[in-house]
């Protein structure tokens, strides 16, 4: 089982990152993850940050997927 620890790696690892990819690497179930986000957020770890600025750099507008994503990105706190 993934702990809080490790998926609070896994966001560093990856500098900004979504539950999905994490739940994949992770072969964790994608509410789990969520949760688990969820709480870090919670408790000042992690920050989820504008996700008009999404994955690929770029607006929603540009992105090279066709349908609506509605992204939570998460990346640790910078304090």
């Amino acid at each position: 089982m993934i702990s809080l620890l490790q998926v609070r790696d896994m966001v560093a690892l990856y500098g900004r990152t979504d539950a999905y990819q994490i739940s994949q690497k992770c072969s964790a179930s994608l509410p789990m993850i969520e949760a688990m986000l969820d709480k870090l957020t919670a408790m000042g770890k992690l920050e989820q940050i504008d996700q008009s600025s999404c994955l690929t750099g770029h607006s929603c507008k540009f992105c090279p997927e066709t349908k609506k994503c509605n992204l939570k990105i998460y990346q640790v706190t910078t304090v």
